[in-house]
Protein backbone atom coordinates (compact mmCIF):
# COMPACT_ATOMS: atom_id res chain seq x y z
CA UNK A 1 0.00 0.00 0.00
CA UNK A 2 1.25 3.46 -0.93
CA UNK A 3 0.76 6.34 1.49
CA UNK A 4 0.93 10.06 0.71
CA UNK A 5 2.67 12.26 3.27
CA UNK A 6 2.12 16.00 3.13
CA UNK A 7 4.17 18.82 4.58
CA UNK A 8 2.04 21.74 5.83
CA UNK A 9 3.67 25.18 5.52
CA UNK A 10 4.41 26.09 1.92
CA UNK A 11 2.78 22.89 0.67
CA UNK A 12 -0.85 23.03 1.78
CA UNK A 13 -0.95 26.53 3.27
CA UNK A 14 0.97 29.77 3.32
CA UNK A 15 1.39 30.75 6.96
CA UNK A 16 4.81 32.39 6.78
CA UNK A 17 3.42 35.75 7.87
CA UNK A 18 1.70 34.17 10.87
CA UNK A 19 4.99 32.73 12.10
CA UNK A 20 7.08 35.77 11.22
CA UNK A 21 4.87 38.44 12.79
CA UNK A 22 4.23 36.46 15.97
CA UNK A 23 7.98 35.80 16.27
CA UNK A 24 8.78 39.50 15.85
CA UNK A 25 6.14 40.40 18.44
CA UNK A 26 7.72 37.90 20.83
CA UNK A 27 11.17 39.45 20.38
CA UNK A 28 9.76 42.92 21.01
CA UNK A 29 7.82 41.80 24.08
CA UNK A 30 10.94 40.29 25.61
CA UNK A 31 13.15 43.25 24.69
CA UNK A 32 15.37 41.20 22.39
CA UNK A 33 16.78 43.33 19.56
CA UNK A 34 15.87 42.39 15.99
CA UNK A 35 19.18 41.56 14.34
CA UNK A 36 19.77 42.98 10.84
CA UNK A 37 18.24 40.65 8.29
CA UNK A 38 16.54 38.47 10.90
CA UNK A 39 13.15 38.62 9.15
CA UNK A 40 14.61 37.49 5.83
CA UNK A 41 16.57 34.70 7.50
CA UNK A 42 13.50 33.57 9.41
CA UNK A 43 11.42 33.45 6.21
CA UNK A 44 14.06 31.29 4.52
CA UNK A 45 14.05 28.81 7.41
CA UNK A 46 10.28 28.27 7.69
CA UNK A 47 9.73 24.53 7.42
CA UNK A 48 12.15 23.67 10.20
CA UNK A 49 11.16 23.37 13.85
CA UNK A 50 10.67 26.80 15.38
CA UNK A 51 13.04 26.23 18.30
CA UNK A 52 15.80 25.10 15.93
CA UNK A 53 15.36 28.29 13.89
CA UNK A 54 15.54 30.49 17.00
CA UNK A 55 18.66 28.71 18.26
CA UNK A 56 20.37 29.29 14.91
CA UNK A 57 19.33 32.94 14.68
CA UNK A 58 20.22 33.73 18.31
CA UNK A 59 22.95 31.26 19.34
CA UNK A 60 23.97 33.53 22.22
CA UNK A 61 20.63 33.12 24.03
CA UNK A 62 20.28 30.60 26.84
CA UNK A 63 17.68 27.86 26.60
CA UNK A 64 15.36 29.53 29.11
CA UNK A 65 15.14 32.63 26.91
CA UNK A 66 14.59 30.53 23.78
CA UNK A 67 11.66 28.83 25.52
CA UNK A 68 10.30 32.24 26.56
CA UNK A 69 10.36 33.33 22.91
CA UNK A 70 8.34 30.27 21.96
CA UNK A 71 5.81 30.92 24.72
CA UNK A 72 5.39 34.56 23.70
CA UNK A 73 5.09 33.59 20.05
CA UNK A 74 2.15 31.33 20.87
CA UNK A 75 0.49 34.15 22.79
CA UNK A 76 0.65 36.38 19.72
CA UNK A 77 -0.09 33.77 17.03
CA UNK A 78 -3.93 33.84 17.23
CA UNK A 79 -4.06 37.49 16.17
CA UNK A 80 -2.58 36.53 12.78
CA UNK A 81 -4.53 33.34 11.96
CA UNK A 82 -6.66 35.19 9.41
CA UNK A 83 -3.51 35.46 7.28
CA UNK A 84 -3.44 31.69 6.65
CA UNK A 85 -4.10 30.89 2.99
CA UNK A 86 -4.77 27.46 1.49
CA UNK A 87 -2.59 27.21 -1.60
CA UNK A 88 -3.91 26.60 -5.14
CA UNK A 89 -5.04 23.08 -6.16
CA UNK A 90 -4.75 21.75 -2.59
CA UNK A 91 -8.42 20.93 -2.07
CA UNK A 92 -8.76 19.42 -5.55
CA UNK A 93 -5.82 17.08 -4.96
CA UNK A 94 -6.86 16.14 -1.44
CA UNK A 95 -10.40 15.36 -2.61
CA UNK A 96 -9.03 13.14 -5.39
CA UNK A 97 -6.62 11.26 -3.10
CA UNK A 98 -8.75 11.00 0.06
CA UNK A 99 -10.32 7.56 0.35
CA UNK A 100 -8.01 6.08 -2.29
CA UNK A 101 -4.73 6.31 -0.37
CA UNK A 102 -3.82 6.65 3.32
CA UNK A 103 -2.88 10.29 3.92
CA UNK A 104 -0.71 11.84 6.63
CA UNK A 105 0.22 15.37 7.57
CA UNK A 106 3.87 15.68 8.60
CA UNK A 107 4.87 19.10 9.89
CA UNK A 108 7.59 20.77 11.90
CA UNK A 109 4.92 22.93 13.50
CA UNK A 110 3.41 22.24 16.91
CA UNK A 111 0.18 20.29 17.44
CA UNK A 112 -1.40 23.46 18.80
CA UNK A 113 -0.69 25.31 15.56
CA UNK A 114 -2.02 22.42 13.47
CA UNK A 115 -5.28 22.52 15.43
CA UNK A 116 -5.49 26.28 14.78
CA UNK A 117 -4.95 25.65 11.06
CA UNK A 118 -7.67 22.99 11.03
CA UNK A 119 -10.01 25.47 12.69
CA UNK A 120 -9.09 28.34 10.36
CA UNK A 121 -9.51 26.46 7.05
CA UNK A 122 -12.88 25.83 5.41
CA UNK A 123 -13.40 23.03 4.70
CA UNK A 124 -11.07 21.95 7.48
CA UNK A 125 -7.85 20.39 6.26
CA UNK A 126 -8.08 18.06 9.23
CA UNK A 127 -10.83 16.00 7.61
CA UNK A 128 -8.43 14.58 5.02
CA UNK A 129 -5.70 13.04 7.21
CA UNK A 130 -5.57 9.63 8.84
CA UNK A 131 -2.39 10.51 10.76
CA UNK A 132 -0.90 13.82 11.91
CA UNK A 133 2.78 14.06 12.93
CA UNK A 134 3.92 17.29 14.61
CA UNK A 135 7.09 18.60 16.24
CA UNK A 136 6.10 17.04 19.58
CA UNK A 137 5.98 13.54 18.08
CA UNK A 138 9.64 13.28 17.07
CA UNK A 139 13.08 13.66 18.58
CA UNK A 140 14.70 14.78 15.33
CA UNK A 141 12.96 17.09 12.88
CA UNK A 142 13.44 17.40 9.14
CA UNK A 143 15.82 16.89 7.35
CA UNK A 144 16.12 13.82 9.57
CA UNK A 145 13.93 10.99 8.17
CA UNK A 146 12.24 10.35 11.53
CA UNK A 147 9.04 12.40 10.90
CA UNK A 148 8.22 10.69 7.60
CA UNK A 149 9.22 7.23 8.84
CA UNK A 150 6.94 7.65 11.85
CA UNK A 151 4.06 8.76 9.64
CA UNK A 152 4.46 5.72 7.39
CA UNK A 153 4.61 3.43 10.41
CA UNK A 154 1.41 4.88 11.86
CA UNK A 155 -0.32 4.66 8.49
CA UNK A 156 0.79 1.04 8.21
CA UNK A 157 2.46 1.53 4.82
CA UNK A 158 5.90 0.52 3.57
CA UNK A 159 5.87 2.79 0.51
CA UNK A 160 5.17 6.51 0.48
CA UNK A 161 5.19 9.66 -1.58
CA UNK A 162 6.27 12.81 0.26
CA UNK A 163 4.84 16.12 -0.95
CA UNK A 164 6.80 19.14 0.24
CA UNK A 165 8.24 22.48 -0.74
CA UNK A 166 11.67 22.71 0.89
CA UNK A 167 15.03 21.03 0.66
CA UNK A 168 14.42 19.80 4.22
CA UNK A 169 11.38 17.87 2.99
CA UNK A 170 13.24 16.42 0.02
CA UNK A 171 16.26 15.28 2.04
CA UNK A 172 14.06 13.84 4.78
CA UNK A 173 12.01 11.91 2.21
CA UNK A 174 15.05 10.52 0.39
CA UNK A 175 16.68 9.48 3.67
CA UNK A 176 13.46 7.67 4.57
CA UNK A 177 13.56 5.82 1.25
CA UNK A 178 10.43 7.50 -0.13
CA UNK A 179 9.60 9.29 -3.37
CA UNK A 180 9.47 13.07 -3.30
CA UNK A 181 7.14 15.37 -5.26
CA UNK A 182 7.55 19.13 -5.06
CA UNK A 183 4.48 21.11 -4.00
CA UNK A 184 4.63 23.05 -7.26
CA UNK A 185 3.22 19.87 -8.85
CA UNK A 186 0.07 19.99 -6.69
CA UNK A 187 -2.26 20.29 -9.71
CA UNK A 188 -0.83 17.07 -11.18
CA UNK A 189 -0.42 15.25 -7.87
CA UNK A 190 -3.27 12.71 -8.20
CA UNK A 191 -1.94 11.45 -11.55
CA UNK A 192 1.64 11.40 -10.27
CA UNK A 193 0.60 9.34 -7.23
CA UNK A 194 -1.39 6.96 -9.42
CA UNK A 195 1.67 6.36 -11.58
CA UNK A 196 3.90 5.76 -8.55
CA UNK A 197 1.34 3.37 -7.06
CA UNK A 198 1.56 1.01 -10.06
Amino acid sequence: MLGVLFDLDGTLIDSTEVHLYSFMDALDALGIPRKPGVAERFRSEVGRRFLDIVRDLYPELDERTVQQIRQKKWEFTPRYLDRIRVLPHVYESLNALHGNYPLALVTSASRRFVQWVFGATNPSLGMYFDVVITAEDVTHGKPDPEPYLLAAERLGVDRAVVVGDTEYDRISAIRAGFSFVHAREMARLPSIVADLAK
